[in-house]
C-alpha cells in the first residue's frame, strides 16, 4: 500500500482517502474546518476576528490507514472600527462564505453586550452561529445558539492548547504581535475566598479585542466541535 495517500477534500470539510476500489484499504474520514471567532466592539471600539484552521487527516502509519494527529493553527486575523453593526454582520457573513472557509466554517462570537444585538441580526438572516456569554465560575452550558461559559475556563483552555503545542500561529500571520499583547493583558488573581479569577488590563492596542476573538474560537474548537461517529466492520465474529 502506498504511504502517500490521495486525499479527497469534500465541500463540507470532510476529507477521505481514495481506496482505488481495493477492499484491503480502509476508507478513513478526517476533516478540515475553520473556527471564526469574533469580538464585537461599540462604534468607537475595535471589532476583531481570528480564524483557527482545525484539521485531522487520514495518514498511512506504515501498516494501515488511520487518522493522523489533530492540528490547529491561527491562520487569519483582522480588526476594524468605525463601521455600523449592519456592516459588521455583512462582513462576518462574507468571511464565513469566502474561500477557503465557505461550507466548512463555524462562526463563534462573543455574545456579551453588543454581541447579543449582532447575534440577533445573524439569527434574523438565518446565519448559523454560536454566541458565547462569558460568566464566572468554571462551567459552561449551551442552550440553542447561546453558550454560557466561564471566562476563566476559556482562557485556561487557550493557554493549555498553546502549551501542549496543539495550537500554533501560522508563520506569516499578520497581527500576531497584537494578539500576543492582547493575551498578555489577562492575568490570574486569587480572591480573599481563595477563588481564581481572570482580570484584564488595557494594553497599548486597546481592550484585547483580538485576544477575545481567539479565545472564543479556541473554545469553540475544543468544546463545540461536531461529534463524529466512526462506523467500523467487526472482523473475526461468528
Amino acid at each position: 500500500m502506498p504511504k502517500d495517500l490521495n486525499l479527497i477534500h469534500m465541500p463540507d470539510g470532510r476529507v477521505v482517502n481514495e481506496t482505488g476500489q481495493d477492499p484491503a484499504v480502509s476508507k478513513v474520514t478526517g476533516f478540515v474546518r475553520y473556527w471564526i471567532g469574533a469580538d464585537l466592539g461599540q462604534s468607537n471600539d475595535y471589532s476583531a476576528v481570528c480564524v483557527i484552521k482545525d484539521q485531522q487527516l487520514p495518514i498511512h502509519d506504515g501498516t494501515r490507514v488511520v487518522l493522523g494527529a489533530r492540528n490547529r493553527t491561527v491562520v487569519y486575523a483582522d480588526k476594524f472600527r468605525g463601521v455600523s453593526y449592519v456592516d459588521v454582520v455583512d462582513h462576518l457573513i462574507r468571511l464565513r462564505n469566502a474561500a477557503p472557509f465557505g461550507g466548512k466554517s463555524e462562526l463563534v462570537i462573543d455574545g456579551t453586550s453588543i454581541g447579543r444585538v449582532v447575534s440577533d441580526m445573524l439569527f434574523d438572516q438565518s446565519v448559523p452561529h454560536m454566541a458565547i456569554q462569558m460568566t464566572g465560575g468554571q462551567e459552561w452550558r449551551r442552550s440553542g445558539r447561546y453558550v454560557n461559559a466561564s471566562k476563566t475556563l476559556m482562557i485556561e483552555n487557550l493557554a493549555v492548547l498553546f502549551a501542549a503545542g496543539e495550537l500554533t500561529f501560522a508563520h506569516d500571520l499578520p497581527l500576531r504581535s497584537e494578539i500576543e499583547e492582547d493575551l498578555g493583558s489577562f492575568t490570574t488573581q486569587t480572591t480573599a475566598a481563595g477563588n481564581q479569577i481572570i482580570t484584564q488590563s488595557r494594553n497599548a492596542s486597546g481592550h484585547g479585542d483580538l485576544g477575545i476573538g481567539l479565545i472564543v474560537a479556541a473554545f469553540g474548537s475544543q468544546y463545540l466541535a461536531p461529534k463524529n461517529i466512526k462506523v467500523s466492520r467487526l472482523t473475526g465474529m461468528y
